[in-house]
């Protein structure tokens, strides 16, 4: 959010000289045309303006007190430029198109007080029609002027996360068990803090304050508050820290920071010498404000408690403070209905937002810093923006009064009223749903982090939790729960089943876990045969290449080897015929020696016919072998598949066996720790 600090004009309105101003405006109600008489034919429609349609229904009914002869309140409406200026409450309309904003229809409308005209009915129908058509025109003065360019609503608004911690929200881990004060009941409820992250919601009690888990309605653990009774409880942007300011009535008061997980108290400003109604820490954790009878907006720094600077406007008791989520700004409330924004570094005035008629009970931001919710005993809920000043939203929220209000992440409403009702409210002001009537005035509302549930408590002490989605299911919340010694035994009831639920897991987690590592070893079995299968189908694939080699080998030497026998078989023919009829001794030798080479050869080639015909059956052989191995392969790894598939089945019920183990597991360490913490608390 961007803001022009300490440059922005301050519009200072009055709610009270709004009213003088409408006090006799509409005491006649006769009728008149809604829309001035126009021959023209024209698909366009038709222009609503001020001089043709507006100041006929005003001279009816206003101008005897609001003319430039007689300024009630300051404020003429015999004139276009005299109603743009306003009167001694500032403007009553404005050229943004948007009729909910502006004071003259809140009031004539009866969406906010005094209602207009006072103690009669409202307006006909069809001359509000008129009154609201003329707003969202753009407020023309006659037929030639234009509507200016619709300025965007600062009610549009996108949720954010920003604030939120990394990992998992926070939540408590050991926090103490003993309960400071018992009562039967506990007293009107002061303050209901709930978690922007987290199922966690914070009760304020007698010296106590008391945490509970929004999902199960468990109590988690009692912080103690031993100066007195705490008025307000907020948790800090992150989540990770509960602010509680409160303490005794003109005695003491302060506001202390604890640690969400451990429950333990890291800091303490104030030395009040009455109550703090409530308090708020910034954005970075670095200082804290607080509010109370003593109508000083004290500021501290958070990390050594000094105090920074006080903060004097106030003129009555201060009920309600609170930093922007952005840290830039600072609100804060009082009893007599004057509502303040402050720079939050500085302590200079940014707005006076005037126009509640009551006390400001509770005031809350929107997540983007842009709106401000002011809740007021005026029975009205204002929407601010903060970079115009102007109030973009009145809502009745309940008659006698509204004691509470909280944004949640949505831009949507929670509020409480003495009516007795708790209410949703989307971020336009529209009513979403309601709770019950209580059985007296709802004090305090929280709504919990993902906007599923609404806890209040009221004058009785009784505090509620009821689910957005059914109002009507509603849980009840101790804010003095009972001591630790009564809530022992229930959790010791507690261990006692939880380990009933764990045999039978135990069982089944070891029974799921012993099956999934027996189909573990089956697959490896298979695997160390399918490795065996593939080297001896490589071997076999060697030995065929092998044969396949001798024998191209073979094939590629016999020509040569046939063609030297040819050779030496003619040596053989020629030394027979050259032995004649009577052949010597040599001639016989020589002729003997080439039939023997001849013989030689011949031999070497039959044995190389032989060889290449062996080879090519081996050859066929081992391929059909292979063909056995491979078809033997292929059927393994088929059963391998199914085997890898009961694999998977046998691990998704270990894992299923083992995750319903740990919950329960982690269940039974849980409630034996928070046994633990309870006997420490007893003894």
């Amino acid at each position: 959010m961007m803001l022009p600090l300490s440059k922005m004009p301050v519009r200072s309105t009055r709610l009270e000289n709004v009213a003088l101003a409408f006090a006799s405006v509409l005491m006649v109600h006769s009728p008149v045309g809604v829309f001035a008489a126009d021959a023209k034919s024209t698909d366009e429609p038709a222009k609503v303006t001020f001089e043709d349609d507006v100041k006929p229904i005003l001279r009816q009914h206003c101008l005897n007190c609001h003319s430039q002869s007689d300024k009630r309140g300051g404020l003429a409406l015999d004139s276009y430029g005299a109603m743009m200026e306003g009167g001694g409450s500032g403007e009553i309309v404005y050229d943004d198109g948007d009729a909910e904003t502006s004071r003259l229809w809140q009031l004539v409308n009866h969406d906010d007080t005094p209602v207009m005209p006072p103690s009669q009915p409202k307006l006909p129908d069809e001359q509000l029609q008129v009154i609201r058509s003329w707003i969202e025109g753009g407020i023309l003065e006659n037929s030639g002027s234009k509507a200016k360019a619709k300025k965007k609503n600062a009610l549009a608004f996108v949720a954010s996360t920003s604030g939120r911690p990394e990992g998992p929200p926070p939540m408590p881990e050991a926090l103490p068990q003993r309960v400071p004060v018992v009562t039967e009941r506990a007293a009107a409820t002061t303050a209901i803090g709930a978690s922007p992250w987290a199922p966690l919601v914070a009760l304020a009690g007698q010296k106590q304050i008391s945490l509970y888990h929004t999902e199960t309605a468990e109590l988690l653990g009692v912080l103690p508050f031993e100066e007195g009774i705490p008025q307000s409880l907020r948790f800090s942007r992150d989540g990770q820290y509960l602010i509680a300011g409160g303490g005794e009535h003109s005695v003491k008061g302060i506001a202390a920071v604890y640690s969400i997980k451990t429950g333990e108290r890291v800091a303490q400003v104030g030395d009040e010498l009455d109550t703090v109604f409530d308090a708020d820490v910034n954005d970075n954790m670095s200082r804290i404000a607080l509010g109370g009878p003593q109508r000083m907006l004290r500021i501290f720094d958070a990390t050594d408690g000094t105090q920074l600077f006080d903060i004097k406007k106030h003129t009555d008791w201060i009920y309600s403070v609170s930093y922007s989520p952005d840290g830039v700004l600072i609100a804060s409330g009082d009893r007599s209905g004057g509502l303040f924004v402050w720079e939050a570094d500085t302590g200079r005035l940014y707005l006076d937002l005037a126009g509640h008629k009551g006390a400001i009970r509770s005031i809350t931001w929107r997540d983007d810093s842009n709106v401000l919710a002011s809740a007021s005993e005026d029975g009205t809920v204002k929407l601010w923006d903060v970079n115009s000043g102007k109030a973009i939203r009145s809502i009745n929220a309940g008659s006698g009064g509204v004691t509470a209000v909280q944004f949640d992440h949505k831009g949507q409403l929670v509020t409480a009223g003495k009516d007795r009702k708790v209410r949703l409210w989307d971020a336009n002001g529209k009513q979403l749903t309601e709770t019950p009537a209580a059985s007296e005035a709802v004090l305090e509302v929280a709504i919990t982090h993902d906007s599923s549930q609404m806890i209040y408590g009221d004058w009785t002490g009784s505090v509620r939790m009821a689910a957005v989605a059914d109002p009507k299911k509603i849980q009840e919340l101790a804010a003095n729960p009972p001591p630790a010694k009564e809530r022992i035994g229930a959790v010791e009831q507690t261990l006692a089943s939880i380990k009933v639920k764990l045999t039978p897991l135990q069982e089944k987690r070891d029974t799921t876990l012993a099956s999934l590592k027996a189909a573990e070893k089956a697959v490896a079995d298979m695997d160390a045969k399918i490795k065996q299968h593939n080297e001896a189908i490589a071997k076999s694939q060697t030995d065929i290449a092998a044969k396949k080699a001798l024998r191209e080998q073979t094939v590629a030497a016999l020509p040569a080897i046939v063609s030297k026998s040819r050779d030496a078989h003619d040596s053989v023919i020629a030394s027979r015929v050259g032995l004649g009829d009577s052949p010597d001794d040599a001639a016989l030798m020589q002729a003997a020696d080439l039939e023997a080479s001849l013989a030689e050869q011949l031999s070497k080639i039959a044995q190389q016919r032989r060889l290449i015909v062996q080879t090519k059956k081996d050859e066929a052989a081992l391929a059909g072998s292979l063909k056995t191995q491979q078809e033997a392969l292929v059927a393994m790894q088929a059963q391998r598949t199914e085997m890898e598939k009961a694999v998977q089945v046998a691990r998704v019920a270990a894992d299923q066996a083992e995750q319903s183990y740990a919950a329960v597991a982690g269940e039974l360490s849980e409630v034996e720790k928070k046994r633990q913490l309870l006997a420490e608390a007893i003894q």
